[in-house]
């Protein structure tokens, strides 16, 4: 055989794993059907009125699972004095076709920042640190800018003029960070993109800074704070950082949609920002954060207030506030929430504040953030219709 027949099936073989490793096909067998993996819910909700709640969910979910929404979910609801609803629905991989489960762990994203403005407010509750002067004071390892100095506010509000990605390109890391502090070398010497306080930006990289604050006051990773402040007391047992050097047992394989197909993505590192998109947990879990924001668990009334209190009182419009898009709804009162996008996860969390109600979906893949969205927003709206009825 010659040199480059030998080539040319090397080359073959290491595209037609490629091929494999990217698609992930179902079955070999090209007359098979795909495989369907519909809703395996909990049902705890103890209000006579929720009876049928089970039933309704389930088929809301069966129907999106058909349509292809999402390769898999872990979603759930939580009422004041009724309980919770939990399901899971389709595959954690497609590879061998394995079905998550109530334990199963999906990247959160973006909902890591409503984490992150808790533990904040915890240490401006005790004093360890000031809201409103510049961020040296606590982190003397991130540079003064030529624009204006930054305080933690401006953070957490994103109108501090910290820069977001450049391009979708960099939100996929590779490079591992020990800690928030060392993940500040991607971007500190980057100049402001406006002068604090004159505009908004939503930025990741602000809550990296965040998270370097945590470690830097608290003498703690920020992982270790999280874990004794937050995770613990809301009893959080399935939560924490995704640690790229560490193998999780069921945990969820990163997927991005792209049209019908769902691709699998490489195992990008979120040690960059695990304050700003680092975390990940399940339905029930994030139930449970939802229930101890709304008992006054992690701060105080007084303190929960100034977090999620409107910039504009009579604003029509959704404001971003210290961690939180947060609005007043014609219906339901108060309603504060965060969604997420990255590669492996398109997630929504939302929690009713007048109607003490919470919901959240985490699924497993990029591009299904508007259904992910759409789904939550149908299931706890049905929640608080047959609850009103």
């Amino acid at each position: 055989m010659s040199k480059r027949k030998i080539i040319l099936g090397i080359i073959l073989l290491l595209l037609s794993y490629l091929f494999y490793w990217t698609f992930e096909p179902f079955s070999l067998n090209p007359f098979s059907e795909q495989p369907i993996s519909l809703s395996e819910s909990k049902n705890n909700l103890n209000c006579n009125e929720l009876n049928s709640f089970s039933y309704k969910a389930d088929s809301i979910i069966n129907s999106a699972i058909e349509k292809n929404e999402f390769l898999g979910i872990s979603t759930g609801v939580y009422s004041e004095n009724c309980g919770n609803w939990l399901s899971t629905a389709g595959f954690l991989n497609k590879r061998n076709q394995k079905k998550p489960n109530q334990l199963s762990k999906f990247r959160i994203a973006s909902i890591s920042k409503t984490m992150t403005a808790i533990a904040i407010f915890q240490l401006y509750e005790k004093n360890i640190i000031d809201l409103d002067i510049p961020i040296q004071n606590y982190l003397p390892e991130f540079p003064k800018k030529k624009k204006g100095d930054i305080t933690i506010r401006q953070l957490l509000n994103h109108t501090s003029g910290i820069s977001y990605y450049k391009s979708d390109f960099e939100s996929v890391h590779f490079t591992h960070y020990p800690n928030s502090i060392k993940a500040l070398e991607k971007f500190k010497n980057r100049e402001l993109e406006f002068e604090p306080a004159t505009s908004f930006l939503y930025s990741s990289y602000g809550y990296t800074i965040l998270g370097a604050i945590i470690e830097k006051v608290t003498e703690k990773s920020y992982q270790n704070y999280m874990q004794e402040n937050i995770w613990n007391k809301a009893e959080m047992t399935q939560t924490n950082i995704e640690d790229s050097n560490l193998n999780y047992e069921n945990k969820t394989d990163n997927y991005i949609k792209l049209g019908n197909t769902f691709y699998r993505s490489p195992q990008n590192d979120l040690s960059h920002s695990y304050a700003g998109g680092g975390i990940q947990s399940t339905a029930e879990d994030m139930l449970k954060f939802g229930k101890a924001i709304l008992n006054y668990q992690l701060i105080s009334p007084k303190t929960t207030e100034l977090m999620i209190q409107l910039n504009k009182p009579n604003n029509k419009e959704r404001e971003y506030t210290n961690g939180w898009f947060n609005g007043i709804t014609p219906k339901y009162g108060k309603v504060i929430e965060h969604n997420g996008k990255q590669v492996g996860c398109s997630s929504f969390f939302r929690i009713f504040f007048d109607k003490k109600a919470v919901v959240v979906t985490l699924a497993n893949n990029m591009n299904s953030r508007e259904e992910v969205r759409n789904l939550s927003i149908e299931l706890s709206y049905l929640l608080l219709e047959m609850k009103n009825n």
